[in-house]
């Protein structure tokens, strides 16, 4: 679905940028209600990259050495000054998200992300790729990751030689013995905290419950579960989960030969959370960041408003209770800690909460008879292309 030719529809989409509207049907996140599913990423809209119409080819970008990567460093800086300082209608935040990339990026993508900047250096082009960054990565996670699946009736999934009964029941199987491993893996309780499951805490020797607490856990994805490819038939779908993937590898590459579509659902992907700090996890409010020690990690409670950051460690060190369980991938929680600061420091969170919460604001019964009601920005709000 192509919305950039209908100015009523168009909203925020910056000029030039085409975006995809998916038909995608299933998804959930391990630990919830696995019964039915509708992916969170069903209505969510992508823009395209700037260089062509087709966001398979990406800008080639040539290795540089030290004296011409401070070169690109001034120029970028100007560019991103010079567009600062042009007058615009509304508040443009383009700026701020390059900077947050280049920030937190590592230097292979933050050199890429740079020489994609000085060669789209026209303010349209520059919001464009803005926007392509926003979308493919930025609201993708937010999306898949913290808005939790709906039941359908009846189930749309389709698998050949499945009824749709039948596959609800193996994805639901493939979650409960994922969350298992973890469990074994984990000793039972959140990898964060230490908190663990009542009836594991119970089985506890009584010199090991010392200092322990009980919650309720989940088994969360590090990078989400809907990035999967539910319906191999669709290829909307399949064209959309692989400008997602491409847009991961090229600005994240220390993941690119590690996770995809098909191997999304491992324990390297997963670990044990208290039931809250999962939410926080997923909000990408709560990060782990890798150390120099193998399985050591910095705690970072990206904004500490919740009771869950209250008594938070500054850094953990995940154990192996189970040999034959593969660990959580330190590459895995570094993506994540790196898009969680990213959104953060851009402040495209913020946005896209607020703009959520006025979502559940502007209903129907909102809108004025006298035809003042601005549909077009409702319509932006609810499709999220304001952001």
């Amino acid at each position: 679905m192509t919305i950039d030719n209908d100015p009523n529809l168009r909203g925020d989409l910056g000029a030039g940028g085409t975006r995809v509207a998916n038909t995608l049907q299933a998804s959930g996140e391990t630990g919830r209600n696995y019964s039915d599913f509708e992916d969170p990423l069903a209505k969510h809209i992508l823009t395209q990259y700037p260089s062509s119409s087709s966001s398979n080819q990406f800008l080639s970008t040539p290795n540089i050495g030290p004296l011409q990567l401070r070169d690109l460093q001034s120029d970028v800086e100007k560019i991103l000054n010079d567009y600062s300082s042009t007058p615009t209608r509304e508040k443009d935040d383009t700026p701020e998200v390059f900077r947050a990339f280049i920030k937190y990026l590592c230097q292979e993508a933050r050199t890429i992300l740079m020489q994609e900047i000085r060669q789209f250096s026209g303010k349209s082009e520059l919001r464009q790729l803005r926007n392509f960054l926003v979308d493919s990565i930025l609201k993708t996670m937010l999306i898949a990751g913290g808005k939790q699946p709906k039941s359908l009736t009846p189930s749309p999934i389709v698998i050949p030689g499945l009824i749709a009964e039948e596959n609800q029941l193996t994805l639901r199987s493939h979650q409960t013995a994922l969350k298992g491993e973890c469990l074994k893996r984990d000793d039972h309780g959140c990898v964060i905290t230490g908190h663990m499951e009542y009836d594991s805490y119970k089985k506890l020797p009584p010199e090991r419950r010392r200092n322990r607490y009980t919650c309720n856990t989940e088994c969360g994805h590090i990078i989400p579960f809907a990035l999967r490819i539910f319906n191999p038939k669709s290829a909307q779908e399949a064209e959309t989960k692989a400008q997602i993937w491409r847009s991961i590898y090229r600005y994240f590459p220390f993941v690119a030969e590690k996770i995809s579509a098909e191997n999304i659902n491992a324990p390297e992907n997963a670990m044990t959370l208290w039931m809250d700090a999962h939410e926080q996890f997923i909000s990408h409010r709560l990060a782990l960041e890798p150390t120099n020690i193998e399985h050591e990690y910095r705690v970072h409670a990206i904004e500490e408003l919740s009771i869950v950051t209250r008594d938070l460690p500054k850094s953990i060190i995940m154990k192996q209770w189970d040999p034959e369980v593969l660990m959580p991938d330190p590459d895995f929680l570094k993506f994540h800690y790196q898009v969680s600061m990213i959104l953060q420091e851009s402040g495209i969170r913020e946005k896209y909460e607020r703009t959520v919460w006025e979502n559940n604001n502007n209903l129907i019964d909102n809108i004025q008879p006298d035809g003042s009601t601005d549909l077009g920005n409702i319509f932006s709000n609810k499709m999220l292309t304001n952001i």
